[in-house]
């Protein structure tokens, strides 16, 4: 049989055969992510078993955490349209960072008889529109990836998750599957990671905090790659971080806080920068509103060794909890702030202030408007 019609048969099949119905476990506090996830868990496990046709779609993301995090996010709901498991390159211990709650995503060996097509996915700045995978992905068949090869490996840092959704071949589907564009990102990074033991241990008194009933502010100031050890301008000299400089952040929180604070709520700040100085200064200047780690943060992709698993701990941990913020104020560079508020299934709670550009703000949803998904989605490296 054609391998390409064994894939689409199996998938049917899995479809129309009945069975009782299982709860979902993996819904998120904001919102249903659908009924998909126990079928698709039933096609991974098939495929890794040798059940179904051996179909794989592994992934290997490039540069940082929230880059990686775009594409996983977006080549998960590729891999179960086009019948393939989805697993992820460890070039990142991300078995360190993160358990497996519903499919074991990690690489494993495969049969040398089977053929592979290597794809890229990578921008510097800009869609890659010219890509062969973005073309199929935005308007083509998802089973044409690859020319339909056993092994499709896709390596970049972008997110194709709004470019998906307006594929006229399967925007319907995503819909009846339960998803939209602006919780599709969210929905999968719950599906397919939990915080490790090593993030609960880390980040126990964050947790128990920011699961609980207080009105929760995000704040993430990032001033760039040379505040970050093994960031790529590390070796420049930077300039010496103060709280003036980015006092429009907090003054931005306070607003919200004004806003949206219900009587007799406490209020705590969860804060997130690549300046330890920052950090460190915020720490002694609010005392305990904040929540913060005073641990000298990095970048993984430019660390190895334990070095890298304790930088993807301590990463992977601040962007899981930013996303039980309420409300988001971040940075208008990098993806970092932006990747893990969108993780919150929240509708207008981002704000987006330039580190730069001190100015007198008014977050209170009147006179500042949050973003918009499309302005989320349309920036590297986008969803």
């Amino acid at each position: 049989m054609n391998p390409r019609l064994q894939v689409v048969t199996y998938v049917a099949l899995m479809l129309l055969t009945p069975r009782p119905v299982q709860p979902t476990p993996w819904i998120q506090r904001r919102g249903q992510c659908g009924s998909w996830g126990p079928e698709y868990a039933r096609l991974h496990s098939d495929v890794l078993a040798g059940r179904a046709p051996p179909k794989y779609m592994v992934v290997e993301g490039i540069e940082g955490l929230s880059d990686s995090l775009s594409l996983v996010a977006g080549m998960l709901y590729v891999a179960m349209l086009s019948g393939r498991a989805l697993q992820i390159r460890e070039t990142l211990p991300w078995s360190a960072a993160y358990d497996k709650p519903n499919v074991d995503w990690r690489e494993t060996p495969k049969d040398s008889i089977l053929n592979e097509a290597r794809l890229t996915l990578r921008t510097g700045g800009l869609m890659p529109t010219n890509e062969t995978a973005f073309q199929l992905i935005y308007k083509g068949s998802l089973g044409d990836l690859g020319d339909g090869a056993d092994i499709v490996t896709i390596f970049g840092n972008v997110g194709v998750i709004n470019v998906l959704f307006n594929n006229p071949q399967y925007k319907s589907q995503l819909y009846r599957m339960g998803l939209r564009p602006e919780i599709a990102y969210g929905c999968a990074l719950e599906y397919l990671f939990a915080p490790s033991l090593a993030i609960k241990q880390h980040f126990h008194e964050e947790i128990l905090t920011m699961t609980g009933d207080a009105l929760k502010i995000g704040i993430q100031i990032r001033l760039g790659d040379s505040y970050l050890k093994g960031g790529v301008f590390e070796d420049q000299k930077h300039a010496e971080a103060t709280l003036e400089t980015v006092q429009h952040f907090f003054d931005c929180a306070n607003q919200l806080v004004t806003t949206f604070r219900q009587p007799g709520q406490q209020v705590v700040w969860l804060l997130l920068s690549d300046s330890l100085d920052i950090r460190s200064l915020t720490k002694s200047t609010y005392g305990d509103r904040v929540l913060v780690k005073l641990d000298e943060p990095s970048h993984v992709a430019g660390m190895s060794g334990n070095e890298q698993r304790e930088g993807m701990i301590a990463a992977a941990g601040e962007h899981w909890l930013f996303g039980l913020a309420d409300y988001h104020v971040i940075s208008s560079i990098g993806g970092f702030g932006r990747t893990a508020a969108l993780r919150s299934q929240g509708w207008d709670t981002i704000f987006e202030l330039d580190v730069y550009q001190m100015r007198s703000v008014q977050c209170d949803m009147l006179h500042m408007r949050p973003l918009s998904w499309e302005q989320i989605a349309n920036h590297a490296p986008f969803v």
